[in-house]
């Protein structure tokens, strides 16, 4: 049996830079030739900058690196560790930071859940992946990571539809300010408080809200609930937590 899963939002992200254009002016004294001077300096001192960024972002970023190479050498840079399953970021400035987890491990206390975390992306039909063991949670690789701007979107099975249990049978019994915890593969935790639980139509369940790549970094949880519909072959209901980072 498989189960129908949530049409997943999808999104085309698109990065232009570009340099912002400058007001010309002629000079005609001393004082303009300093500051023509000045300015080549200035030039040159940003296209080494830039070259190095562009070396850095090679790096880091393989193909995509010409997506960041004109940011400057102190820009908003990010990698992936797959020693420790972690996606550091960091700025500038130092204000704030975040390290994402690709998540190894799910866990849910209130409802004895301790599940493995496979990484699933899209179906032939542009659905969400579903994991392959009914023990088992899937990851949308595709969107969001635990911990990163927007929606971390975490699937499972209630059940084959006759005896064997899935390993969201209890997502129903979830409440809210429960704590849901991610761990990587180094067993470093991120915590998530449970702050919204809703049911949705199969057909109706609004994708592009659940599965946002923008805003306040949350954790959500699909699984499907209500009857049991056999002409389509799968449940008539999803149940949807939405769960914030602590």
């Amino acid at each position: 049996m498989q189960e129908k899963s949530l049409q997943p939002f999808s999104t085309n992200t698109l990065a232009n830079s570009g340099l912002p254009a400058g007001r010309q002016g002629h000079y005609t004294d001393g004082r303009g030739w300093r500051i023509a001077a000045t300015a080549i300096g200035v030039f040159v001192v940003l296209v080494g900058a830039a070259d190095v960024s562009s070396r850095i972002a090679h790096a880091a970023f393989g193909d995509k690196a010409s997506l960041y190479s004109f940011a400057p050498a102190i820009a908003l840079l990010g990698n992936y560790n797959a020693d420790t399953g972690t996606i550091t970021t960091s700025t500038a400035a130092h204000l704030a930071s975040t390290t994402p987890l690709v998540p190894l491990r799910l866990q849910i206390p209130s409802i004895g859940v301790n599940a493995a975390v496979e990484q699933v992306g899209k179906k032939a039909d542009g659905s969400m992946g579903t994991p392959s063991k009914f023990g088992d949670v899937a990851w949308y690789a595709l969107g969001s990571a635990p911990g990163q701007a927007g929606n971390a979107v975490i699937d499972g099975h209630v059940n084959n539809a006759l005896t064997t249990a899935g390993v969201f049978q209890h997502l129903s019994q979830i409440a809210l300010g429960d704590t849901i915890t991610v761990l990587n593969a180094s067993g470093t935790p991120m915590n998530f408080t449970v702050t919204n639980i809703e049911e949705y139509p199969a057909d109706t369940a609004p994708a592009a809200s659940i599965f946002v790549t923008t805003g306040p970094s949350q954790l959500v949880l699909i699984t499907c609930d209500g009857d049991w519909v056999q002409s389509a072959k799968s449940f008539s209901a999803r149940l949807v937590v939405f769960a914030s980072l602590k």
